[in-house]
Formats: C-alpha cells, sequence, structure tokens
C-alpha cells in the first residue's frame, strides 16, 4: 500500500492536509489555554506529542508489533530522533508559530522541503541537477512573496519567521532520520517512541521552567484531542511513505502543505487572504514539482 503509486497520492495527500490543519489549531489551541510563555509553549507541546506517543504505542501494539528497544544504540538513535524531530523542531516551531500568522507559517514551512532535498544529497548520494536548483530557487522565491507586504520590516522576527525557519531545518534532519532508524525499528513503533521521548523533554523543560496549563476548558482539551490525532496520523502516514518510498518522490508532496495550511487558516482563524499567497503557492508547487519530477 505504502509503494503503490495511486495510494502513495492518496496517503500523502491526506497527511499533508492533516499537517496543514495543524497550523490553526495550535493557535486556537494556546488561545484557549492562555498559553503566553516560551515555557508554557513548550509544556503545551509536550502534553500534545507525548500523548501522540502514548496512542501510537498503543496502536502498534495492537497490531501485534514488539514495543521493547533491543538495545543500547538502538536506543541511542531513538532518542536522538525523538529530540530532533520532536523536541528541537516542535520548540522552535510553537514559539515561531504564535508570533506569525498561520498563513504565512504554513508557507515557511514549506522551506523543509528544500532543505530535506539538499541533506538527501548530501547522506543518501541523490544527485543535485539543475533542475533541482532551478526548483529550489523558486520554493525561495514563493517564501519571500509570501512575507512581501506594505510593512514588510516589521512583520518579520527572529522569534517568529526565524524560529520557524530553523524548525523547517530540525524537520528536514527528521526526515533524514526516519530513513536512518526505521531500517531495524518498525516504523510505527519508532514513531511511537520519538514522539514520546521528544514530547517528555518537551513537556518536563516546561515543567523544570515553571510552566503550568493553569486554563483547562472542554473547548481547550477538544482542540488538544484534535492535536493528538492530527500528530499520530500524519507522522504515521509520513514516516511509513519516508521508509518504502526515494525522498524525492515524497518530498514532493510538502508543496501541499502551505496550500492546505493557508486555506484552513483562512477558514478557521478568519486571518484575510493575500493575493500575494497565491502567487506564492504557485513558485512554491511549482518548484518542488520541477524539483522531484525525476523519477527517484
Amino acid at each position: 500500500m505504502f509503494k503503490n503509486k495511486v495510494s502513495v497520492v492518496f496517503i500523502a495527500l491526506v497527511a499533508m492536509f492533516l499537517w496543514g490543519c495543524a497550523f490553526p489549531y495550535v493557535k486556537l489551541g494556546m488561545q484557549e489555554f492562555q498559553i503566553e510563555t516560551p515555557f508554557e509553549k513548550m509544556l503545551f507541546a509536550g502534553v500534545r506529542f507525548f500523548l501522540a506517543g502514548i496512542v501510537t504505542l498503543v496502536i502498534a501494539k495492537g497490531m501485534g508489533k514488539n514495543l521493547r528497544i533491543k538495545s543500547a544504540p538502538q536506543g541511542a538513535w531513538l532518542l536522538l530522533y525523538g529530540l530532533v524531530n520532536t523536541a528541537i523542531h516542535y520548540m522552535f516551531f510553537y514559539i515561531g508559530l504564535s508570533n506569525c500568522e498561520g498563513s504565512r507559517s504554513s508557507m515557511l514551512n514549506s522551506l523543509g522541503t528544500f532543505w530535506l532535498i539538499l541533506l538527501a544529497g548530501l547522506f543518501f548520494r541523490e544527485k543535485f541537477t539543475l533542475e533541482k536548483g532551478i526548483g529550489c530557487v523558486l520554493v525561495l522565491a514563493g517564501v519571500i512573496v509570501t512575507n512581501l507586504s506594505g510593512n514588510f520590516g516589521s512583520e518579520i522576527s527572529f522569534t517568529g519567521d526565524g524560529f520557524l525557519v530553523l524548525s523547517t531545518i530540525c524537520s528536514a534532519f527528521g526526515g533524514i532520520l526516519t530513513r536512518v532508524v526505521t531500517k531495524k525499528t518498525d516504523v510505527v513503533v519508532a514513531t511511537g517512541h520519538g514522539l514520546c521521548m521528544g514530547g517528555f523533554f518537551l513537556l518536563a523543560t516546561g515543567l523544570l521552567g515553571g510552566a503550568k496549563l493553569s486554563v483547562v476548558t472542554g473547548r481547550g482539551v477538544g482542540i488538544m484531542v484534535i492535536l493528538v490525532l492530527i500528530s499520530v496520523g500524519a507522522f504515521v502516514l509520513y514516516n511509513q511513505l519516508l521508509r518504502h518510498n526515494p525522498v524525492g518522490q515524497v518530498a514532493v508532496f510538502n508543496a501541499m502543505i502551505p496550500i492546505f495550511g493557508t486555506g484552513m487558516s483562512c477558514l478557521v482563524l478568519g486571518e484575510p487572504f493575500h493575493v500575494r499567497y497565491i502567487a506564492a503557492l504557485v513558485l512554491i508547487a511549482g518548484g518542488i514539482y520541477i524539483v522531484n519530477r525525476q523519477k527517484g
């Protein structure tokens, strides 16, 4: 199922849609729980991913998979995977997203594909061709167009746009680590352990920083459940695709994240839809298509 071309397209689109939905719901969740400080954001993220990891491991157990970590090297790789792909990645993501519009954030998130293509060439020896170079330039142009406005300088901040860019770099390294850890560990099991370890790190950091969820409402709990299910579904599906297909063929679908993210941010949050987003989406999608239209 994860190798068939038709099912790969469908599964990838489902995963990208889930990640696109995460942008507005993270912002809604932080508003509902009245999250303000960086440590509170890490605590909020930690709860989400730790619970997502538990749910993923329960699903893996129900599928009859062995959850035990068999060796110290395997545990070390899973810990590194959890720290990079979940803890550090989402520490930057949550803080960045809270300081940036959800629609613009989803555009910046597309940079993860750019980094992943570069890293795939470095670690997996995938050739960096002229077509890939042109595609990457288009992706970067799309990100720049996203941020063009009359008050360009006042909209950009290091803790907003800058942290989101750093989160995309961590995400790309996480994609590389996915290929490494799933060679000896089942994909669902590795995903569950990675989410648990990364989520626990975020949770512990938030608590040690003095953070607490002082405002808990039924609506907030419902949003958290949605975010947990988004994590479980998107990570399991995406990691399965990375395990069974060349990185380039999977990375092309990341172009759909800003499309879904922008649309959902405008629908759910009522954010204005700027005309420049259309041009940015065309550039990003076109660039990623050019990069990945070659087989492998």
